[in-house]
Formats: C-alpha cells, sequence, structure tokens
C-alpha cells in the first residue's frame, strides 16, 4: 500500500533550479547598519582623547593657550590653589622668592614622567635664579609607587633628595622593592642605617598621603601635572615650550 511506503522529499525536487544565495551578515541592511555605527563611535572617541589635555605632546602650551590664561593679575594673585600646591617644606630648587612658582606632581613610575624628568631639569637648570621649583609626590601608577615616594622623601632628610631622584628616573623599574631602593639610596650616598629605619618605619607615609590628597583636591588626573603660580599644565611638555612659557611669563 502506498500510504504505508515513506515519503521521499527529493522525489519532487526540481535539480536545475538555482542553489539559493545567501547574502554574509555583513552585506544585509542591519550588518551595514552596525558598521556604519561602530565607525562613528570610533571617530567620537578619538577625537574625545585627542582633544584631552596633555594627550598631544605641550599641546596646551605649543598653542598658547596657556600663555592666555595667564594674565598678570592672576599670575602674582596668592589663591587658594596657590597656596594649596606651593609647599616648601617639599623639595625644591632655585630661589624661594622667585615670581614663578613651578610645582610638579609626579610619580617615579608613571613613563611620562621618565620622559618628561631630563626636560624639566634642564629647564630648571636654566632657570634656576628666576625660578622656584617644587616637587611633589602623586604616587598613583601601581602599588610600588608610595614605596619609591617615601624612599626619595627619607633621602631628603638627607639632603640627598636630588641624588635618588636622578637616580630612580634614570633607572627606573615597576618592581621597586626596599632591598634595591636600598642598592640606589647607597648609590646616592645615604647614611643606609639612618635609610632602612626611615624606610622600615614609613616615615614620611602621612605626607606622601597628604602630597596625593593635596593634588586629588587640586583636580590632577593624572601625571606630570604642573602648576605655574597655581595655573594648571598637564602632560609632556618639550623644553622648547617650556622656555616660550617662562620667558613670556617672565616678562609679566
Amino acid at each position: 500500500m502506498l500510504e504505508n511506503q515513506p515519503i521521499n522529499p527529493l522525489n519532487n525536487y526540481n535539480y536545475n533550479q538555482p542553489f539559493p544565495s545567501y547574502k554574509k551578515w555583513y552585506q544585509k541592511k542591519w550588518g551595514l547598519a552596525i558598521i556604519v555605527f561602530i565607525i562613528i563611535v570610533v571617530l567620537l572617541l578619538s577625537l574625545l582623547v585627542i582633544s584631552t589635555p596633555g594627550f598631544l605632546k605641550s599641546s596646551a602650551s605649543e598653542s598658547g593657550l596657556i600663555i592666555d590664561k595667564i594674565t598678570a593679575a592672576n599670575l602674582l594673585a596668592q589663591t587658594p590653589q596657590r597656596q594649596l600646591a606651593e609647599k616648601l617644606d617639599r623639595p625644591h630648587l632655585g630661589q624661594v622668592n622667585a615670581k614663578l612658582v613651578i610645582v610638579e606632581f609626579s610619580d617615579f613610575q608613571c613613563p611620562v614622567c621618565q620622559a618628561e624628568f631630563p626636560i624639566i631639569r634642564e629647564v630648571v637648570s636654566k632657570y634656576q635664579n628666576q625660578i622656584l621649583y617644587i616637587y611633589r609626590q602623586y604616587p598613583i601608577i601601581n602599588e610600588n609607587s608610595a614605596l619609591v615616594s617615601q624612599a626619595s622623601l627619607c633621602a631628603h632628610e638627607q639632603d640627598k633628595f636630588w641624588a635618588m631622584h636622578d637616580r630612580l628616573f634614570l633607572n627606573p623599574s615597576s618592581e621597586y622593592s626596599t632591598d634595591n631602593l636600598k642598592n640606589i639610596a647607597q648609590q646616592a650616598g645615604l647614611n643606609l642605617e639612618q635609610f632602612n629605619d626611615c624606610l622600615t618605619t614609613e616615615k614620611y607615609k602621612n605626607m606622601v598621603l597628604e602630597d596625593t590628597q593635596d593634588g586629588f583636591t587640586l583636580g590632577i588626573k593624572g601625571t606630570p601635572t604642573f602648576f605655574i603660580n597655581g595655573n594648571k599644565l598637564s602632560g609632556l611638555i618639550s623644553q622648547d615650550s617650556w622656555e616660550k612659557l617662562l620667558d613670556q611669563l617672565l616678562k609679566y
């Protein structure tokens, strides 16, 4: 009986008809819409990053915007921002009574700070009779940053801050320990017994925390961040940009 025979679905199939074509997902309307959306998002994010201060090398100073913001009046004004940033018990170079005060908030572990280090040292050396430069701690890169900051301040109490500072930047490491910090301290000419006691007791932990809190209050989002008489400037700044900026400000 035919009713009991299995049905073969291929019996009525036309083998001469063309095989159906299927579009790939990115060829369909909804796929094209997704691609266009992704491109727009990437473009918008790119514009946002490029417009962020510090993204372009010395973007603020190169464009002259910082000079435009700083007038003779606000250059000399003793604002709360200046009072919070400019602390003379921190490591400093130059003239205490200088008209221009540059404060740097930095992290020894920060790659951009490491790139800026030889530039700002050269600038400070050139203008040391006309400016005051203050170095403050802002250890935010990793868990070792605070330890390295404390080590530098332990060197400061022995009047060896800059010797320690330079060696930390010239020999950067993401894995600083108490032992290799002791080795660097020895190279910098510190009394190791005094240094060891200072570091193991965390003598300057509160000072590092105070610097960090002050930086947060001042609106610092990354390192290095500089304040010129309270006016904020962030990112990697070329020596030429520094010199043009300082030459202009010293005329006020």
